[in-house]
């Protein structure tokens, strides 16, 4: 008769330590693949709908330009800094500059994505406001396309403007960063030169003004 058949409870005991065991081990080959996996999902997703969030905010905030709204503001003025903190609500913020208006309006729409500090950094969120009289003259746009800088300058009626914001977003972890910036190919962190461990998160909207002005009768 056999020990396994004589002590049969003490056999199951140290069967069920080996499978502990193993189920350890195999885990431990299987948890930093699964992690990595489980936590790239989460920041490229965040990531991606951030990405969204801002494209929608320019687009929202660009036709406030282009409907001549934004242009009604002058620096300094008293219906500037009347002006509410977020188009259409009802608190004041006290604005004093068009461009911190426009601002504004655009971190309106990214309420719990980007703080109000961060909006305020303008070496964190860009936001680049060109102007052209004509679609000929607007081929100076390129600069302002390769360029990450603040501008303001909104146009006038029929103007061709070209609304741009870019923020850096900083990557939440630094190890995944590692892996998928392996061979040069900077597919996480594409800022590393300027702002390390952050991914530039960019929104374009090209419009025309429309003839808002009394004196302009068309384009």
């Amino acid at each position: 008769m056999g020990w396994t058949t004589r002590f049969p409870i003490l056999f199951r005991h140290m069967r069920m330590r080996w499978n502990r065991g193993n189920a350890a081990i195999e885990f431990a080959f299987v948890a930093p693949a699964f992690f990595a996996l489980m936590l790239g999902v989460l920041e490229i997703g965040t990531m991606t709908f951030s990405q969204f969030a801002l494209q929608n905010s320019v687009t929202t905030a660009a036709r406030l330009i282009r409907t001549g709204q934004a242009q009604a503001f002058v620096d300094g003025s008293a219906a500037l800094k009347n002006a509410p903190k977020c188009q259409g609500g009802n608190d004041k913020n006290g604005y004093t500059t068009t461009a911190s208006w426009f601002r504004g309006q655009i971190c309106c729409n990214l309420f719990g994505l980007i703080s109000d500090t961060q909006c305020n950094q303008t070496d964190t969120l860009y936001i680049n406001v060109s102007s052209a009289a004509d679609f000929a003259a607007a081929g100076n746009f390129s600069t302002a396309v390769q360029n990450v800088t603040n501008n303001y300058n909104p146009g006038a009626s029929c103007d061709v403007v070209l609304i741009r914001a870019t923020y850096a977003w900083k990557v939440w972890f630094p190890g995944l960063a590692t892996l998928l910036n392996t061979n040069n190919a900077n597919y996480l962190v594409n800022m590393q030169a300027t702002n390390p461990g952050t991914h530039l998160l960019s929104a374009t909207a090209a419009i025309r003004n429309e003839p808002y002005e009394d004196t302009v009768s068309g384009c």
